[in-house]
């Protein structure tokens, strides 16, 4: 072979040898482009995840550009540890040994916003292979070394809280919130001590608070209405240190107007933040117990929202603002004119005393009071666990009306009654002899009630109870005791529970409930948020008929003879007196429960004494008041 023919396949040589190469090349640059694109994918992992400091960095420390990461971005959530929600990288760009990536970040706020935008992460080449450079930029394209990222809330508009026929309860009324501010004062201890004397707060309290607060914070004392504010404001003004805030806050019409129920509205406690789940802020204005608390995810709204920028120096830069969305109305069945005058009425109490009124036709609340002395915190009124004493007479009533009995069947009333060794006596050794059970009923004899248990069984009694609300499922909306039901055999605790005594226990909204359903002939699970539908259930109508009539016999000639002429019309009734404690004698709280026209009550006052002469004479005041 001639030379021509090695110099062309020296040539093929060279050229598949040269076209060899660059493919090579071209497969080592590839794969060194994916690096790089798994690189700047670690990094998004690792920021989404909490990973930052396992991860390399190229001339920086993983733990320290961790630390800083989440200085930066530490007031963005409510989260013990911010992070973005979710965070991916897009497609790298090469410049020799550095490569750049574009950061997809989202961030879900507080509330449930979403906050998008996008940065770049940077990359280089090292011996280690591709490394993440960090630099503040990198979490977002406008920080820069020292600057933060924070959010801050602006509460929304609270929606009302609705009485029956859209009456407003609760609305934004205005308020002046007192405080001091340690810096205007000359003698820290000597202005704590005035305010709370004016104001009636702790002043030991106060005292420490202001002396351990910086110089210039607002150290709140106390939030007034603005009528009590303005009968205060002359004595408080003239302190050196006291500053004002003026505001509105969702309030009822007066400071005890159904306050245990309805509840208020404050800055968020420690308790509420945290069982909000991020919800809830520091500084934000929440329920802080009852219906504002229970119903506060609806009446509060959404907060608005912003995320602002804070450099090292210089102004602060707004990066993403929600504006806030209104709450929504809450509607309840209470009626105002009922809630007031049940209210005035238990000023009478000299004990911590309740009042619950409903509809009869619908067992729709119109008024949860509670009362007495410094009693009008606690709801008693739905939460109370009281034995009925003789009001569940009315119950037992109707289960020997159902086995038989009728108002005219001669029952006997002597001073006492043993069951196994338990002696049961009438009120004041009262006795009637052999009577009516009619007259049995509205003279409250223990002891024809004790001595008839045998006429029903523990199941027929408990089925009765369970027929006028006793132990139903509560449909009232917020939180409600409905009692418990006689379950047992026992003779002794048979015969107790024919008298509301033993095992038996009701609220008083229990109670009420009963006389609402006696007065319809239809048993309504009691209510109070208007949007439910309560379920019902009808009354044997011979037995409602009799009740009915023992009723109205206890007012006119019975124990409760102090409602007869009560303003307003016909009163049916039923006192109750019911022991507790281990005292000898006993202690007793004092019952009165029925009905006027569509308003059925239960009064309860605690350890009152008799029904008939604490407990009715609230319940007349009620009606009384109702009726003019």
């Amino acid at each position: 072979m001639g030379k021509t023919f090695w110099a062309i396949i020296s040539v093929v040589v060279l050229v598949v040898l040269a076209a060899g190469g660059g493919g090579g090349y071209l497969l080592l640059q590839k794969r060194d482009d994916d690096a790089a694109a798994r690189a700047a994918a670690d990094f998004a992992h690792a920021w989404q995840t909490g990973g930052l400091s396992t991860i390399g960095y190229a001339g920086g420390d993983a733990a320290t550009v961790a630390k800083e990461v989440q200085a930066e971005t530490a007031g963005v959530t409510s989260s013990a540890q911010d992070r973005p929600s979710a965070v991916s990288a897009g497609e790298i760009t090469r410049h020799g040994k550095t490569a750049t990536a574009p950061l997809d970040v989202t961030w879900t706020l507080n509330g449930g916003r979403t906050w998008r935008y996008t940065s770049t992460v940077t990359l280089q080449k090292t011996g280690s292979g591709w490394l993440t450079a960090w630099s503040p930029a990198t979490t977002h394209p406008d920080l820069t070394t020292g600057a933060t990222l924070s959010a801050s809330t602006t509460d929304a508009d609270r929606g009302r809280i609705l009485g029956k026929g859209g009456q407003v309860l609760v609305a934004e009324r205005p308020v002046v919130v007192v405080g001091i501010q340690p810096s205007r004062a000359d003698d820290l201890t000597a202005t704590a001590q005035q305010v709370a004397s004016i104001v009636d707060v702790n002043a030991g309290d106060l005292v420490k608070r202001v002396k351990a607060a910086k110089k210039d914070a607002f150290v709140q004392v106390i939030t007034l209405r603005e009528s009590a504010y303005q009968a205060v404001r002359d004595e408080l003004q003239p302190i050196p240190g006291t500053v004002f805030q003026e505001r509105t806050l969702a309030l009822a019409p007066s400071a005890d107007f159904a306050r245990a129920l309805l509840g208020s509205v404050g800055p968020a406690t420690d308790e509420i933040i945290k069982a909000s789940k991020g919800r809830v802020q520091a500084g934000q204005y929440t329920g802080l117990y009852g219906v504002q608390r229970q119903f506060d995810e609806q009446l509060s709204g959404t907060p608005g929202l912003t995320v602002t920028l804070k450099p090292q120096s210089g102004a602060a830069k707004t990066l993403y603002t929600a504006k806030p969305t209104a709450g929504k109305d809450l509607e309840l069945t209470l009626d105002a004119a009922t809630q007031k005058a049940a209210e005035k009425a238990l000023t009478k109490a000299k004990k911590p005393a309740a009042l619950v009124a409903m509809d009869t036709a619908t067992g729709a609340v119109l008024a949860v009071a509670n009362g007495g002395p410094n009693a009008s915190g606690y709801n008693r009124a739905l939460l109370g666990q009281y034995p009925p004493g003789s009001t569940f007479k009315v119950v037992s009533g109707m289960a020997l009306l159902d086995s038989g009995v009728t108002p005219d069947t001669p029952i006997k009333c002597p001073p006492s009654v043993t069951v196994n060794g338990k002696k049961f006596s009438n009120a004041e050794g009262e006795v009637l002899g052999t009577v009516a059970f009619r007259s049995d009923f509205a003279h409250s004899c223990n002891t024809a009630f004790v001595g008839s248990a045998g006429k029903v069984s523990t199941d027929e009694l408990a089925k009765a109870a369970r027929e006028l609300g006793y132990g139903a499922k509560n449909q009232m909306g917020v939180q409600t005791y409905t009692g418990s039901v006689p379950t047992s055999d026992q003779p002794t605790e048979h015969a107790a529970s024919m008298i509301g005594q033993g095992p038996v226990l009701a609220s008083p909204a229990t109670v009420a409930g009963v006389s609402a359903a006696i007065a319809s002939g239809t048993w309504h699970a009691p209510h109070l948020v208007a949007s439910t539908e309560p379920s019902t259930k009808d009354l044997p109508a011979s037995d409602v008929k009799a009740m009915r009539s023992m009723m109205r016999q206890v007012v006119t000639g019975g124990t409760a003879t102090v409602m007869r002429n009560t303003p307003g019309g016909a009163v049916y009734g039923k006192t109750g007196t019911a022991e507790f404690g281990s005292d000898n004698p006993p202690k007793t709280h004092a019952w009165f429960t029925g009905w006027q026209g569509r308003v059925a009550f239960a009064v309860i006052v605690e350890d009152g004494g008799f029904g008939a002469e604490t407990a009715a004479p609230i319940a007349k005041a009620f009606l009384s008041d109702l009726a003019g």
